[in-house]
């Protein structure tokens, strides 16, 4: 069984989400959960790069056994009671290979140094 649990406040017309996601099952799971919310959502982001587990307003992982993830986001959308819903729980496939997606978020932002950009050619 996969067990969500979300809540959510609003702070400053901006609606704060916060959900775990606990596999109880034998196996490791691919979790696909899905904004309720009536209006556009905020994934967290890493630098310029929105989180890679996130596609519109929907978010996708893979919880290992016996464990819980936490995931949050944004939205200006009115608070609703529950703002996130399961949407499809399958065994998850141990071939899987990351995307370019998670490859391009898991890598550094990188900017030359000051030192660099003062210098006179």
């Amino acid at each position: 069984m996969v067990e969500v649990e979300a809540t959510c406040e609003r702070r400053e017309d901006v609606t704060l989400v916060r959900a775990t996601v606990t596999n109880a099952r034998s196996t490791p799971q691919t979790i696909r959960l899905r904004s309720r919310l009536e209006g556009p959502i905020w994934p967290p982001r890493a630098g310029s790069v929105a989180a890679p587990e996130w596609d519109d307003d929907e978010w996708t992982g893979t919880v290992k056994p016996g464990r819980t993830r936490g995931l949050g986001f944004a939205s200006p959308a009115p608070p609703i009671e529950s703002p996130v819903e399961l949407a499809e729980a399958c065994r998850a496939d141990g071939d899987e290979s990351p995307s370019s997606k998670t490859v391009l978020a898991d890598l550094e932002e990188w900017a030359p140094t000051t030192d660099v950009l003062s210098r006179e050619l």
